[in-house]
């Protein structure tokens, strides 16, 4: 690589993969009640709900509320990819994520149900599961 783009990089606060790790970190799903997603298989834009879904899946996601219902409905209709997450008070999230990046869809969807954005960096201690 050329000295003019380390310099360029050197600027860049945020690695997208560490972005996306420390916002995975930060899901705590004790605020929700049920998450419904609706997603074509085939649609092209479709990475970053599959990315919000593997992370919502994940053991420890799950532990901060082993209650909630994740529901998929998996459809071959060119729909755009959606979920929508219904909170304790009844009030309803609706995301559409064609054409957003899974780091930006999981931050917000950390800040609307009342979670930091980004977790904390570094290693955490191991779970027994």
């Amino acid at each position: 690589m050329c000295q003019m783009w380390q310099k360029i990089r050197y600027g860049v606060r945020w690695n997208p993969g560490e972005r996306l790790a420390l916002g995975i970190r930060a899901i705590d799903l004790q605020k929700v009640k049920s998450i419904d997603i609706s997603m074509d298989p085939l649609h092209e834009e479709n990475h970053s709900i599959r990315t919000f879904w593997h992370a919502v899946m994940s053991p420890r996601v799950r532990l901060t509320n082993p209650a909630v219902k994740v529901k998929t409905n998996l459809a071959n209709d060119r729909r755009t990819p959606s979920f929508v997450a219904t909170l304790d008070g009844g009030a309803k999230l609706r995301f559409e994520t064609e054409k957003m990046p899974a780091a930006d869809l999981i931050a917000t969807f950390n800040r609307l149900t009342g979670n930091p954005e980004m977790g904390k960096a570094g290693t955490r201690p191991r779970i027994n599961i």
